[in-house]
């Protein structure tokens, strides 16, 4: 909340309020803090290859719908296994290939696929250590794993992990459990789920002439635990923000007195556009997560459950100078004139 009343400049709203009303128009502030349930449904497995052409692919049967998994899932391989990002690959959805998955649903992906790929790697690395120790002769605990090579610890005997996957799938006289070379499936099983929470401040002026609402401004602080790509995480809040903002603000379905439904396409049925949101100030306070091996939490759903509760808050907080106490979604611009004018809205 600290952080959140900070980015969002809480001290200096009165003096951006009185401006308000010197240009004949009304101010309000909300806020919202919250506490959601994102992850940890059932279980994930995935499937880590190491192809014939020196590249690494991850299979998994969660499914990108705008989330981002090309940029997030093959960064967590490449750190893990101390690889080029661009040596990962990933495939994801079809049924010939993943292993069975549960789908992208309850901001779960990253904690489940992810935490699988991490094990994957792990599984891994633990192979490695066998392979390069039959390779060097050495034992497999004299193999130490770092920054993507296998080296005898106290040498210079050391091998890539891209090669020696390469050479596992040839060397001879290998153990079955090693057959596969450092091919590794996984499945994570979460004990429990993610709570992701934050603070939101949004900011608002009306025109009481119109009834119009101008989103003035919007602070976010939110804690998903750890993060693995900064954009994508708040690429997502910036997107469940202008969701959250659209239900508010004009989001409806309209019906005649027959049924006809009157808002049936994008011409009528307001949602936000980019000129219509305001300049969004994006903070994080990472807690890590203990109930899985990346420390994530889900972060899909905080930009929606953060902006509904705060805009509502800041729109009537700037009609309660007027009287208004409750008004219902959405506040479109003609309940909020039919409220502030003592008319019923619709």
């Amino acid at each position: 909340m600290d952080k959140a009343l900070a980015l969002a400049d809480w001290r200096g709203f009165q003096a951006r309020r009185a401006a308000s009303e010197r240009a004949g128009r009304l101010r309000g502030i909300g806020l919202c803090c919250f506490l959601e349930v994102a992850g940890g449904i059932l279980d994930e497995t995935v499937d880590l290859r190491f192809e014939q052409d020196g590249r690494v692919t991850l299979r998994t049967g969660v499914q990108a719908m705008g989330q981002g998994h090309l940029s997030t899932l093959p960064l967590i391989v490449a750190r893990r296994l101390g690889v080029d990002v661009s040596a990962v690959g990933l495939i994801e959805g079809d049924s010939d290939e993943v292993p069975v998955g549960t789908p992208s649903v309850a901001s779960r992906s990253m904690m489940m696929a992810g935490s699988a790929a991490a094990l994957a790697c792990d599984a891994a690395i633990e192979k490695g250590r066998r392979v390069a120790a039959r390779l060097f002769e050495a034992a497999a605990f004299d193999i130490e794993f770092a920054d993507g090579r296998f080296r005898v610890a106290g040498t210079d005997r050391e091998i890539g992990v891209l090669d020696l996957a390469r050479h596992a799938r040839t060397a001879p006289g290998a153990p079955e459990d090693l057959a596969g070379g450092l091919d590794s499936a996984a499945k994570f099983v979460s004990p429990q789920m993610s709570f992701p929470n934050g603070c939101h401040v949004c900011e608002v002026e009306v025109d009481p002439d119109t009834g119009v609402v101008t989103l003035a401004g919007y602070a976010a602080v939110d804690d998903v635990g750890n993060i693995v790509h900064a954009a994508i995480v708040e690429g997502q809040i910036h997107g469940g923000i202008a969701q959250g903002l659209g239900q508010v603000l004009g989001e409806h379905l309209v019906y005649s007195e027959s049924g006809q439904l009157l808002t049936a396409s994008f011409m009528d049925y307001l949602m936000p556009r980019a000129d219509d949101m305001p300049d969004m100030k994006v903070g994080h306070h990472a807690v890590p997560c203990a109930t899985n091996p990346l420390g994530v939490k889900g972060a899909g759903e905080s930009g929606v459950a953060g902006s509904l509760p705060s805009a509502v808050n800041a729109v009537l907080d700037a009609l309660a100078s007027r009287g208004v106490r409750d008004l219902d979604l959405p506040m479109t611009p003609w309940r909020v004139w039919a409220a502030l004018h003592g008319r019923a809205g619709s």
